[in-house]
């Protein structure tokens, strides 16, 4: 732990992009975390465990998750653990998740993950962690940008999820997605919002929940989500055909500012 090395030059980094929105598993989480409705701030309520988190999909080889560290709690001990689950988080009934994903969930066999360095946990860090096809994951920051070995064994040759553990001093994390990099206080405002309440669901938010760009303009039907633009709508249609923050089908997408006029919507795709 700790060597420079050179992770991203594979040969197959360029043909395997992304497949789509990245969010946080809206149902496999340990009890003691709240999240926001956009699924991309997670924080722990209490205690220093039970703060294990999983990505929403399947995170493709050399493809980094971004992580910010938006809260600290100095009264415990230990930090931010990342790694990687070959196990689905869809199949796993919240209950039989272990507090801690070191070493409770790695002894489970299906999955590796190791705690970050102390220097790399403080409050305002961007971490962002990755695998490649050997099976080593590797960590790089704002601070350190050349990549540095957290953990080996990962089982390539299945469907890997992204495990986060927001464990100890790291209290709160914010998912980053590639299109947004969000102040320090746009997160703390986003936590305050989460460890409140989860607010009214179909009232109009202003900014896309995914691509943070956009105006949110659409509402998805049949449940009522309205936190996404247009295009991020249509290519969750064409993609997982999933809302991101419910996980229905989406049957159809309707655009809230006819409904706003009370006019009869046009839906989308026809």
């Amino acid at each position: 732990m700790g060597a420079c090395l050179h992770p991203l030059e594979g040969p197959d980094v360029a043909s395997q992009p992304p497949s789509g929105p990245l969010f946080f598993h809206p149902y496999l989480k340990g009890s003691q975390v709240i999240m926001d409705e956009s699924h991309c701030i997670a924080s722990r309520a209490a205690t220093f465990c039970n703060g294990i988190v999983f990505s929403s999909r399947p995170i493709e080889l050399y493809e980094k998750v971004t992580l910010k560290i938006l809260k600290e709690e100095s009264r415990w001990c230990g930090g931010l653990r990342v790694g990687f689950t070959w196990e689905d988080p869809s199949l796993v009934e919240p209950s039989v998740l272990p507090p801690y994903s070191c070493p409770d969930l790695v002894k489970q066999g299906k999955c590796r993950a190791a705690v970050l360095p102390e220097e790399y946990e403080a409050e305002g860090t961007i971490v962002s962690f990755w695998v490649d096809n050997q099976g080593s994951v590797f960590c790089s920051t704002n601070e350190k940008s050349e990549g540095f070995l957290v953990v080996d064994g990962v089982l390539v040759t299945r469907p890997l999820w992204a495990v986060v553990d927001i464990y100890g001093r790291t209290k709160a994390v914010q998912l980053l997605g590639p299109s947004s990099l969000p102040t320090n206080a746009d997160g703390l405002s986003l936590l305050q919002q989460s460890e409140s309440t989860c607010g009214d669901f179909h009232a109009f938010p202003e900014e896309c929940a995914v691509c943070f760009g956009q105006k949110a303009n659409t509402m998805m039907l049949p449940c009522s989500h309205a936190n996404f633009c247009s295009h991020c709508s249509l290519k969750i249609f064409h993609t997982t055909s999933r809302c991101p923050l419910c996980r229905q089908e989406v049957k159809k997408i309707i655009p809230i500012s006819v409904l706003a006029e009370g006019e009869s919507p046009e839906v989308w795709p026809e």
